[in-house]
């Protein structure tokens, strides 16, 4: 077993004598997680299945309403499916460090919300088409386009501190 410091990347040289000690070389995000083909094909599984899971519960409960004292009707079901699908692609994409989770999770949810507008070969439809059903056919997209569009978090880089050691 050797004391010396072995280098965090496989292509990185000895630092030089003015140049950041070696816990301070930057990992590629593989390296750090320890990351496989086969974790990251299933991770996109995953992401695309949060997709479809969240699409159908929020194609379920859009048309849920509460009165409110009755003055007016609050729809619910509407603003919890929205900010569930909010919630889902704004926490990939500040969690990971690129889009591909975030989008395989908006191609689920958009393409389960267009799949369940489709009349079923009994007659019956799960999106119906009032006002409700047509914000909720519209938003996941809206969501998606521009949780996917807004420009990346810069994010400071972190130093380690020797002497906390």
């Amino acid at each position: 077993m050797s004391l010396a410091a072995e280098p965090l990347h496989p292509d990185a040289q000895p630092p030089s004598p003015g140049g950041p000690p070696p816990s301070l070389l930057r990992h590629t995000d593989a390296e750090v997680v320890g990351e496989s083909w086969v974790v990251r094909v299933g991770s996109w599984v995953v992401g695309l299945l949060l997709g479809v899971v969240f699409g159908m519960v929020g194609t379920v409960v859009n048309q849920a309403t509460v009165s409110v004292f009755g003055w007016f009707t609050l729809p619910i079901g509407l603003i919890m499916a929205c900010l569930a699908s909010i919630l889902l692609l704004v926490g990939l994409r500040l969690v990971l460090p690129t889009r591909t989770l975030a989008l395989l999770a908006a191609i689920g949810l958009v393409g389960i919300v267009a799949a369940l507008t489709l009349q079923s070969p009994g007659g019956s439809v799960l999106i119906p088409a009032n006002a409700y059903g047509y914000v909720w056919t519209f938003a996941p997209t809206v969501i998606a386009l521009v949780v996917l569009a807004w420009p990346a978090v810069k994010r400071p880089p972190v130093r380690v501190d020797s002497s906390s050691e």
